[in-house]
């Protein structure tokens, strides 16, 4: 029999683990191809020209993303001569697929100019954006911690490390005008992120990089090939060639290969971005992540070539960022020494429509089993650090517990509780561990009150086994008991109820 069920989502920092590891492969070969290093002659290729394929990898690898898991299913559609088609609900997530895809061409092209090594050109893109992160942040009102302020600062500072190397101030004016459009993109990017989404509700934000993932896919097969076609000058020209000549260079595997790697970083990237904290804590796991994957990317091809792709400045500036990425995790380390101190208080809330029959009913008996349980396994000599309470979905306040419930409890030897009706808040909704519901429907019901209660609600009814006994006598009121009796057992003996 089935009680609890939970749908779980990656942490943030699996998320930066999974953006590191395809970040590395896609900016090693990006700079690599762009050196000739995949070509038999050793032809130095523009980024300019291996562009269009790049794209042509990055949308058949979102295309497949979206088919394989089924995600195009929670995107708006538009009416096309008659076929409806998945793409963004409303302009905000339109527009931010626009800025989406003009980073999406523009860090591939900074990986590819001449005389500018992969963690320098990382070290470009990202402190740009994190200088953004506070200031987005304060504009949207959104508080900002302590330890994202610090992280925030050394990061900063590994970037004032880096500059003071001569390289910094050697930058041609495409690649100027390149990191000019990329932190353009990301200026409004994230804007648009923090407005329309960055909630609890996981749900909502999937929706949101979904419709943006599919505006960056319009635009990147409109765009790129229109300006190949008007385009003047040596750059256009070079773009044009992605089209035509390169066709026939035999580089188009490594090249497609580029742009389907980063259709799966960027699926590990952008919900980072998402994740409901402020930017200048997630800002900074996303820089930090992609940072020190150009800093191991450089590092394993100046092994595998042996040709020096980094300097002991940028190294520097990496062991900087390092430090960044341990001040976000202050946090867990402070709760980890206060869990080796005391014992974290649990909070278990019991519900039901009314409060006053199977809720207090199931609040009673918990709290005795629970009690039997601490007696058993001798933590008398540590404080029972658990709260079990009861309270309504929709129910009026102060209304006292059913005098069949009381009998109830009475005949099946528990103790009796002084108890009335207490509607659920906010307040009940963030201090609670989990909050037991009595059925799916209740669960369901307390998800679209509280949006944010969403991975802390459970259903103890998922097969119909207990009975609702209002109006029913006596007998019904026991038989409910015995039921909550049977699941409550089952969820302290699987530790779904426990004391830490």
């Amino acid at each position: 029999m089935k009680i609890l069920g939970k749908t779980k989502r990656l942490g943030i920092w699996v998320l930066a683990l999974g953006y590191f590891a395809f970040y590395v492969p896609y900016s090693g070969m990006t700079k690599s191809l762009s050196k000739g290093l995949f070509s038999e002659k050793g032809t130095i290729i523009s980024g300019f020209e291996m562009l269009p394929i790049v794209l042509l990898g990055t949308v058949m690898g979102f295309f497949a993303i979206l088919l394989i898991t089924g995600w195009w299913k929670l995107a708006g559609t538009i009416s096309f001569f008659g076929l409806k088609i998945p793409f963004a609900s409303n302009k905000h997530t339109f527009f931010s697929g626009v800025a989406t895809a003009i980073i999406i061409a523009t860090t591939t092209l900074a990986y590819s100019f001449t005389g500018i090594s992969i963690v320098f050109a990382a070290l470009l893109m990202r402190g740009g954006v994190l200088i953004m992160a506070p200031f987005i942040d304060t504009l949207y009102r959104r508080r900002i911690q302590w330890y994202s302020w610090l992280a925030f600062g050394l990061t900063l500072f590994s970037l004032l490390i880096v500059f003071s190397e001569k390289i910094g101030f050697t930058l041609n004016s495409a690649a100027i005008i390149n990191i000019t459009a990329y932190l353009t993109g990301y200026f409004f990017r994230l804007q648009f992120i923090t407005y329309k989404a960055k909630t609890n509700d996981n749900s909502s934000n999937k929706t949101y990089f979904i419709e943006e993932m599919i505006s960056a896919m319009t635009i990147i097969l409109v765009v790129p090939p229109l300006l190949a076609l008007i385009g003047q000058g040596e750059l256009m020209l070079s773009l044009r060639n992605g089209y035509t000549s390169f066709l026939s260079s035999g580089l188009i595997i490594p090249t497609l290969s580029i742009g389907l790697l980063y259709s799966c970083l960027y699926i590990f990237g952008s919900r980072i971005y998402l994740n409901h904290r402020e930017n200048t804590f997630c800002i900074p796991i996303n820089r930090c992540a992609s940072l020190l994957a150009g800093v191991t990317s450089a590092i394993l091809l100046s092994f595998i070539f042996e040709r020096q792709f980094f300097t002991n400045t940028q190294l520097i500036g990496a062991v900087m960022l390092v430090l960044a990425i341990f001040s976000l995790n202050t946090p867990k380390i402070i709760e980890a020494i206060k869990q080796s101190i005391i014992e974290e208080q649990r909070t278990y809330i019991f519900v039901c429509p009314g409060n006053t029959g199977r809720s207090p009913m199931a609040q009673a008996i918990c709290m005795d089993k629970m009690m039997v349980h601490y007696n058993a396994n001798r933590r008398r000599k540590r404080k029972l650090n658990i709260e079990i309470l009861s309270a309504a979905i929709s129910g009026e306040e102060g209304i006292p517990i059913q005098t069949n419930a009381l009998y109830a409890l009475k005949e099946l030897k528990y103790n009796s509780i002084s108890h009335s009706s207490n509607p659920m808040s906010n307040i009940d909704i963030e201090s609670a561990n989990k909050i037991l519901c009595m059925s799916s429907e209740h669960k369901q019901e307390i998800i679209r009150k509280f949006p944010e209660a969403k991975d802390k609600v459970y259903a103890l009814d998922t097969e119909s086994i207990i009975p609702i006994p209002h109006g029913k006598g006596k007998k019904a009121y026991i038989e409910c008991a015995k039921k909550l009796e049977l699941v409550i057992d089952q969820l302290i003996n699987k530790n779904e109820i426990a004391f830490s």
